[in-house]
């Protein structure tokens, strides 16, 4: 079937505009009718203009899917939307964790059911998970690997609520004891402290394990990547680069 602009417009739920834009850069060529020069898409385009789509809502900049509809062909894209309909299914599934998880809490607190502890947090850390993975995911595996990273997110997953709230109770307290180095630098007693904090939070996260190159690189991250800055940083300003030299002046001798 062939449709005018403003029919494939409201279709696609997008203005004619978007696709006069689409037009302009290249991305999406109409056909032209020789009569009357109305813009005409028939299937082919309409299957085009529905990958665009897919590929925006993927998080792709414009420039970039005009690149990949161009040089990768059919089956790549088709792995790609496989790819990505298999994320899409595991936010499905964390979506529905977090709806009844509330749905609960809602009858809990009306005094109608009585949750367990261990179902206060479902999907809850399904959400931090996804979150994590979908920020620093890529750099953990380029950095120490596949086997770290899945340790890692293995041992997160299968927490307990004391082990959950204790790796929470633990990144609170290196922020507040970063606070007091902060008003006073010199007191060791308190540098010793925050290191064996974040070195237990560490170990933690990591699932039992622990390496100490790994760690001095991570908190070099921490200065350098602005992710990681603004998560100490928000506290207050200078914190990332004063957990840095704190767990560098105690490890530097050690590798």
């Amino acid at each position: 079937m062939n449709y005018k602009i403003s029919e494939l417009a409201r279709l696609a739920g997008i203005s004619t505009r978007t696709l006069r834009h689409y037009d302009d850069i290249g991305l999406l060529h109409p056909k032209r009718l020789k009569d009357s020069n109305y813009r005409i898409y028939d299937e082919e385009l309409v299957n085009q203009l529905q990958h665009i789509l897919i590929l925006k809502e993927m998080g792709f900049n414009l420039d970039l899917i005009k690149k990949m509809m161009k040089d990768i062909d059919e089956s790549k894209r088709m792995r790609m939307l496989e790819e990505h309909l298999l994320s899409l299914e595991q936010k499905k599934n964390q979506i529905n964790l977090l709806i009844n998880n509330v749905k609960t809490t809602i009858k809990a607190m009306k005094g109608e059911t009585t949750m367990k502890d261990q179902d206060k947090f479902e999907g809850l850390k399904d959400k931090m998970i996804s979150d994590n993975d979908a920020l620093y995911k890529d750099e953990v595996i380029e950095r120490w690997g596949k086997d770290a990273y899945e340790s890692s997110r293995k041992a997160f997953k299968n927490f307990t609520k004391e082990q959950y709230d204790e790796l929470n109770q633990c990144a609170s307290d290196i922020i507040s004891s970063l606070i007091k180095v902060k008003k006073d630098p010199q007191n060791q007693a308190l540098r010793n402290h925050v290191y064996e904090l974040h070195q237990k939070w560490l170990t933690q996260s990591w699932g039992g394990r622990y390496n100490k190159e790994a760690h001095y690189n991570l908190v070099d991250m921490y200065v350098k990547d602005e992710r990681f800055r603004k998560y100490y940083d928000q506290h207050e300003e200078g914190l990332a680069e004063l957990l840095k030299d704190i767990v560098q002046e105690h490890l530097i001798n050690d590798i």
